[in-house]
């Protein structure tokens, strides 16, 4: 049995019979990683470094690809987060995307410094939740290879050298007003969400949640990313429509159960 160190955040958790816990980790190479956390459920046993929201410094066993909890020890823990519902399910959302466009035989460091980034953001409350929660969506998705094509044209493949830009969610590419007219499909972005967009897939990682946006412009840059994901990926996502509930008005939230995480 081959011992293996890893530095990791802890992204779900899942109890496994009576005593032991699934920690779903992603590694800091990017890598997503089960690790069976034995006796985690029992009181005495309980390492708060093995948990979700932590990022440590693990010592795992492995056999034939299966990996075995033998220490953790926190880098830095991102509980506090559970102490604002919004921002706990906007962490959650965050974390689902992160798996779902991670594996185990894979790296893509760039999910997990974005994924790290966010959190910060979100813990140190500078940031809107809203725009952290957009700015990740694109750039996680340009990181992991759905990175929207802004070079240029689309439909008439010139440069387009400056606004009004149109965007397609569904094709990821940008179009002039006059070809976006022509052939449909598009929408046309507001400059200051063009700006930000640029920003946000251009920048180095650290500087992806700094930016500021207002108004239909935030608007249309939250829902365009929203949209993006889960058309590429194919998919939607519990962790978000447990935020969506959270950020309903409370009479209405109190009509519609949230879904199981």
């Amino acid at each position: 049995m081959a011992e293996v160190k890893l530095r990791a955040l802890g992204l779900r958790e899942v109890a496994f019979g009576d005593d032991d816990r699934y920690l779903t980790v992603l590694t800091e190479d990017g890598r997503k990683v089960e690790i069976l956390c034995k006796n985690a459920r029992r009181g005495k046993k309980q390492n708060p470094a093995a948990r979700q929201f932590c990022y440590s410094a693990f010592v795992l066993s492995e056999r034939g690809g299966r990996y075995t909890l033998r220490e953790a020890d926190a880098v830095h823990s991102f509980f506090a987060l559970a102490q604002d519902i919004e921002r706990y399910a906007l962490a959650c959302y965050l974390a689902e995307v992160a798996a779902a466009l991670t594996t185990p035989d894979e790296d893509n460091p760039a999910v997990c410094r974005l994924l790290l980034h966010a959190l910060y953001a979100l813990e140190g409350k500078k940031r809107a939740p809203a725009l952290v929660k957009a700015a990740f969506e694109w750039r996680v998705m340009a990181e992991s290879g759905y990175a929207p094509d802004l070079s240029c044209c689309a439909v008439c493949g010139q440069v387009i050298e400056q606004p009004p830009v149109c965007f397609s969610v569904r094709a990821g590419t940008a179009a002039d007003e006059k070809c976006a007219h022509r052939v449909g499909g598009y929408e046309r972005l507001a400059d200051a969400a063009l700006r930000a967009l640029v920003h946000v897939l251009t920048c180095e990682i650290p500087k992806t949640y700094a930016f500021a946006l207002t108004g239909p412009a935030e608007e249309q840059f939250g829902r365009m990313a929203e949209d993006y994901v889960q058309y590429h990926l194919g998919r939607g996502f519990e962790s978000l429509r447990f935020y969506q509930t959270v950020l309903l008005p409370p009479e209405t939230a109190r009509r519609n159960k949230p879904p199981a995480l």
